[in-house]
């Protein structure tokens, strides 16, 4: 992955993760002004939390690992994490319903036998079957493997005398927020681990 691609951190001026964005966005975002001279963001050194320029920034010595950026003559440490001087807003708590969110809060496990017998196994079940009105909703669907999806068949769970681990429910925002791009070790000090995915529907 090219070093301008690779993905920062942005915090809002309350320090609250909102967003990622690549490198080359991000030098972008702190060379822009607000019409007061006032930077729209600034470089977060990860280890010392100081808030940075890119004039001071660009004063920092890569250390061995760092991702870099070379123009010319010079080398510059890619920057990690930015942080917004003005936006104060947090991002919309909202898990989308998708295959993979899915299959995430289920952990991967036929949730009436408890296998675990690999994702292309495994199939997403109605608990009140589609054809008698069951929506495709977070409770109304659970991973189900092959031989306990044609078990229950066109039944409720009650009717194929089969039960439920768990009674399925809407995952909280905090399982899935990050994952889309792999995490930098320095995010771990602003976020925990995730991100968002296309909507599961009918």
């Amino acid at each position: 992955m090219s070093a301008l691609k690779q993905p920062v951190l942005v915090l809002n001026k309350g320090w609250t993760p909102v967003g990622m964005v690549s490198v080359q966005r991000a030098i972008v975002m702190v060379f822009s002004d607000y019409s007061d001279g006032t930077p729209k963001a600034k470089i977060i050194e990860p280890e010392s939390y100081a808030a940075m320029s890119w004039s001071d920034w660009s004063k920092l010595k890569p250390r061995v690992d760092d991702a870099v950026i070379r123009a010319a003559n010079v080398v510059f440490r890619c920057p990690e994490v930015i942080m917004l001087t003005r936006y104060d807003k947090f991002p919309e708590a909202k898990t989308h319903f998708s295959r993979r969110t899915l299959y995430k809060r289920d952990h991967y496990t036929c949730q009436y036998c408890g296998c675990h017998p690999g994702t292309e196994s495994l199939t997403i079940d109605h608990v009140v079957p589609r054809s008698r009105g069951g929506e495709t909703t977070w409770t109304n669907t659970v991973l189900a493997c092959v031989e306990c999806n044609a078990k229950k068949a066109n039944r409720t769970p009650q009717e194929a005398g089969m039960t439920l681990r768990v009674v399925p429910q809407k995952p909280k925002i905090h399982l899935f927020k990050w994952d889309r791009m792999k995490p930098v070790k320095s995010f771990e000090a602003f976020i925990s681990t995730a991100y968002w995915e296309a909507p599961l529907r009918d």
